[in-house]
């Protein structure tokens, strides 16, 4: 039977938001406040049904389980009584993975239900245990007055809910009041006995609150108790010394008693590797284009699911073999995607588009001429004239080392190199600015805007002291 996604009342909610803190904290640099160390194995916890649980010989059981990992957790396997029910590869890893699972008991009395989760690193968790109580009468149960049910889960026709522990247990045994000054442990909860001193020993039996056993041996950290189980027979067991879990009594002699040896631990079921899809051809019938010219892309994959070629902002879904035709206007890059099972593989192309030919703007005048103090130039006309020449756009006054606009001209000092300043570069520049004083460069670069609004360059060469005089190169384009 297939798992079935959640819905979590507010208590489940609540404990995955504190999950996911564990998970996250992390010390703040600098700061003396001791921090939580993160877990350094998976955490696996079956949350439904809780222990003790009476269920009807047939009566459908909803597993509730989650499992959380700081490395990411890769595959949960749940069993009954040792036996698997469900393993589950979780691709990709997650640090925190929540399920469950329909199980439907067929035989009376004590069952165990078992969670193991591993991460990346195939580390188990310690195996989170449930025991259920099956009956051989069915019969829906109802929950404590003093649990507020949450959202139910409804697997097909039946809904299991849960009542409180009960104090009853198939294969607990009746505590033994122990005699005066007889070392003993008895239960603040409801507990496993294990083989060994430790959560990696298997569970041989399970206590209810307030049972009592008899001590008769301990580890030699003195946490974990070795017990008379069941109670009067020659059999051991061993319990938790942990104050929250039990209290123990004239135990100050109890010997310390070597562990028995180990259970090895057990692998994960292994589960089947799921291939990638493969793109056996991904190809354009040209790899550069001219504007307005068109390319055909095509394409073969294997294995795939769907796929969908993707290009700017468009993603469109296509099957295999095939092709398309397209019509770019810029260089683009074309992507395959074949998506299956196990993953994506993708192909890409790359269509290069050639830049359209500029027409060139024609020149409408240009030269190098030697201006003399008081003359004026007129840039649309390449001509040298004297003061009031007539169509006149820079006047130049030797006295005072300025080049003086006329008739709505105007300039810009660019400082470049001549012949690296582009109508672009004139058009963009800020005019209206003053032109530099000649007397302290001897090589000046600028634009220009003629007294007919064309664009132009211009670069001062020489300039002499003697008669006040410069040379400049100038070029003018026929562009307003």
């Amino acid at each position: 039977m297939a798992v079935r996604s959640l819905r979590m009342n507010s208590r489940r909610l609540f404990w995955l938001v504190g999950l996911s803190l564990l998970l996250g904290l992390s010390a703040c640099a600098g700061s003396p406040t001791p921090v939580v160390n993160q877990p350094t194995r998976p955490i696996a916890i079956i949350a439904a049904p809780r222990n003790d649980t009476p269920v009807a010989v047939g009566q459908e059981v909803i597993i509730t389980f989650t499992a959380a990992d700081v490395k990411g957790v890769s595959q949960v396997e749940l069993s009954v009584d040792g036996q698997p029910i469900h393993v589950e590869k979780v691709n990709p890893p997650v640090n925190s993975f929540a399920g469950n699972k329909a199980w439907t008991p067929a035989q009376p009395g004590s069952h165990v239900i078992e969670l193991r989760a591993f991460n990346i690193d195939n580390e188990p968790s310690d195996p989170a245990q449930v025991f259920v109580t099956v009956t051989g009468a069915g019969g829906e149960t109802a929950l404590p007055a003093s649990e507020t049910p949450g959202p139910a889960v409804t697997p097909n026709a039946t809904t299991i809910t849960l009542i409180p522990p009960s104090p009853t247990l198939a294969d607990a045994a009746t505590s033994q009041p122990p005699a005066a000054n007889q070392p003993s442990v008895t239960t603040r909860t409801g507990l496993n006995v294990r083989g060994g001193p430790g959560t990696d020993y298997p569970v041989i039996g399970r206590l209810t609150e307030n049972q009592t056993l008899l001590v008769s041996g301990r580890n030699a950290e003195t946490t974990w108790w070795q017990v008379i189980y069941p109670p009067g027979s020659n059999e051991r067991g061993w319990v938790s010394g942990d104050a929250q879990f039990t209290v123990a009594s004239n135990v100050e002699g109890a010997p310390i008693v070597p562990a028995p040896p180990k259970p090895t631990p057990v692998p994960p079921t292994a589960t089947p590797t799921l291939a990638l899809p493969v793109i056996q051809y991904f190809k354009a019938d040209r790899e550069t284009l001219n504007p307005g010219e068109k390319v055909t892309l095509s394409w073969d994959l294997s294995g795939a699911r769907e796929a969908f070629l993707r290009y700017d902002d468009v993603t469109e879904g296509v099957t295999a073999p095939g092709s398309k035709t397209l019509s770019p206007s810029k260089t683009t890059v074309y992507t395959l995607l074949a998506r299956g099972p196990a993953g994506d593989t993708t192909a890409e192309v790359t269509v290069k588009m050639n830049a359209a030919t500029a027409t060139p703007v024609p020149i409408i005048s240009d030269g190098k001429s030697k201006i003399l103090d008081g003359q004026t130039i007129d840039f649309d006309r390449g001509v040298i004239q004297g003061a009031d020449g007539v169509g006149a756009d820079f006047h130049w006054d030797g006295g005072q080392k300025k080049f003086l606009p006329r008739n709505g001209a105007s300039g810009a000092f660019v400082g470049d190199v001549f012949e690296d300043i582009s109508l672009n570069d004139c058009r963009s520049v800020t005019y209206g600015q003053p032109f530099p004083d000649v007397t302290t460069a001897s090589r000046v670069t600028g634009c220009y805007r003629t007294s007919e609004g064309r664009y132009g360059k211009f670069f001062v060469s020489e300039w002499s002291l003697s008669d006040a005089s410069l040379t400049m190169e100038w070029l003018t384009w026929d562009f307003r």
